[in-house]
């Protein structure tokens, strides 16, 4: 949609109507994630293991510690 209005810029039409402006504008915006989608920014990411006991300690909250180690693009193309 973006592409159709800058070549209509480029070939001269530069009225552009105030309604399509609006749609696009809500379609982008229909677009954002929701929080529920940036549940995953919730976590609390820590560097190191001491500092994710500190921080578990501090807020009363349990640690989950991931490793991976070996072929994570297994599955993918």
């Amino acid at each position: 949609m973006i592409a159709l209005l800058g070549l209509a810029i480029l070939m001269g039409t530069t009225s552009v109507q105030d309604d399509e402006v609006a749609r696009i504008d809500k379609w982008v915006q229909d677009w954002q994630p929701t929080p529920g989608d940036r549940r995953f920014e919730e976590i609390g990411w820590a560097k190191d293991i001491p500092e994710a006991l500190r921080l578990a300690k501090q807020h009363g909250r349990p640690v989950f510690v991931f490793t991976h180690k070996g072929r994570i693009n297994l599955g993918r193309q």
